[in-house]
């Protein structure tokens, strides 16, 4: 079960990490204990928005991908949670739902938050560090 969960993230990711990013300004908003938070950020995302990525991330020389291991889907599965979501507390990051904006129209994705501001979608995040 966990190699054809596997085999299916990293199909679906692959495809997504072959495509070319669009990079903008732009408002990323969340709700905080019950209050929606807005920000203004720097972010790169593909054509039908799946993929996130802080602008300084855009080449993978940033916080989100200095972490050298690799893991297997079986090391990140639980009974609660996404297993992306398991990875970005590993690697240091904290995990949220979010909405960015493309031409005031709205996308919600997940990402991975680091300390240094810079962050990635959980799933793009999980097919770097996948063990193959």
């Amino acid at each position: 079960m966990s190699a054809l969960l596997s085999s299916l993230i990293l199909a679906v990711t692959l495809t997504a990490q072959a495509q070319d990013l669009t990079c903008s300004s732009g408002r990323i908003s969340q709700v905080e204990f019950g209050k929606i938070k807005v920000e203004s950020s720097n972010y790169c995302f593909n054509s039908d928005k799946t993929v996130l990525l802080s602008r300084n991330c855009q080449q993978k020389k940033c916080r989100a991908f200095e972490d050298k291991r690799r893991f297997k889907i079986g090391e990140l599965l639980s009974e609660v949670g996404k297993p992306s979501f398991r990875l970005c507390r590993e690697l240091g990051g904290q995990p949220e739902i979010i909405e960015f904006f493309v031409e005031d129209q709205p996308y919600k994705l997940d990402r991975c938050l680091f300390k240094d501001g810079s962050f990635a979608d959980s799933d793009f995040l999980l097919a770097h560090y996948l063990e193959r």
